[in-house]
């Protein structure tokens, strides 16, 4: 987890399947990456300071970042994160999102949640502020060792409705296993997000709704649902994609070089 993730450039050159079956993951991001094109938004990789800057940006229709991606107030690295910036064809920002690793081999994300761990880098500093967060769930309690936090999601309004968030959360998801090798992905969202659709959307193939009270700082309160998946549901469930699309199995050379 200590080697830095990329702060720049398009998806299919940044590629470097670590972990995970080499011909399914290249033959889906290519696939993914040719999908999001042919929607008009190309995807490269961003800094988590490109992350901010859109939402800074883009306040009419985002709120504030949760801390989790905010460099000062979470304590995230260019080791443990990176972002997906998706742009059209004058190279305006359309798209986001971005993922964070955590450890957590003798802890949970129940614990972690509570503690405020898990959002800020001072904890006793957020509680002084009245930030807190609490997660009802039971499932809470077995999520641990290496999980990963995808969320910084956002479309500007004129390219909802194309269907990305089922490419682009595949792909945060899917990369972020190939580096990480990760054993739960996670992701938190808003009762009316979860109520429009986007987690089954995006793949989730577990959803607890309305089980997360969130204040934290600047992003404000919040009651979110969870969505979460273990590593070989989201192995399955882009083999399951790549099949229905009768998306073609890549050859060697591909492949290979999708694994430099």
């Amino acid at each position: 987890m200590k080697e830095p993730l990329p702060k720049s450039g398009r998806l299919p050159t940044q590629l470097k399947i670590k972990y995970g079956p080499v011909g399914l993951l290249g033959r889906f991001f290519l696939w993914a990456d040719t999908a999001a094109r042919d929607r008009g938004v190309t995807l490269s990789f961003g800094s988590l300071q490109d992350l901010a800057e859109a939402n800074r940006g883009n306040s009419d229709s985002w709120r504030p970042l949760v801390p989790v991606f905010d460099e000062a107030l979470g304590g995230v690295t260019p080791e443990t994160a990176f972002v997906l910036i998706g742009r059209n064809k004058h190279g305006e920002v359309v798209t986001t999102q971005a993922a964070r690793i955590y450890d957590w081999p003798t802890t949970s994300l129940k614990d972690e949640a509570a503690s405020l761990r898990m959002f800020f880098a001072d904890p006793d500093a957020a509680f002084a502020r009245g930030d807190h967060c609490e997660i009802t769930t039971p499932i809470a309690e077995k999520i641990s060792g290496r999980v990963v936090f995808s969320g910084a999601v956002w479309y500007r309004r004129d390219f909802r409705g194309k269907d990305l968030a089922s490419i682009q959360s595949r792909i945060s998801r899917a990369y972020a296993f190939t580096r990480w090798n990760s054993d739960f992905t996670i992701g938190m969202m808003a009762n009316a997000v979860i109520a429009g659709g986007l987690a089954e959307r995006a793949g989730y193939t577990k959803i607890e709704h309305s089980c997360i009270e969130l204040v934290a700082s600047p992003l404000g309160e919040m009651r979110c649902g969870l969505g979460w998946m273990q590593s070989d549901e989201l192995l399955a469930d882009i083999a399951a994609v790549m099949d229905r699309l009768n998306v073609p199995v890549i050859g060697p050379r591909i492949a290979e070089d999708a694994n430099p």
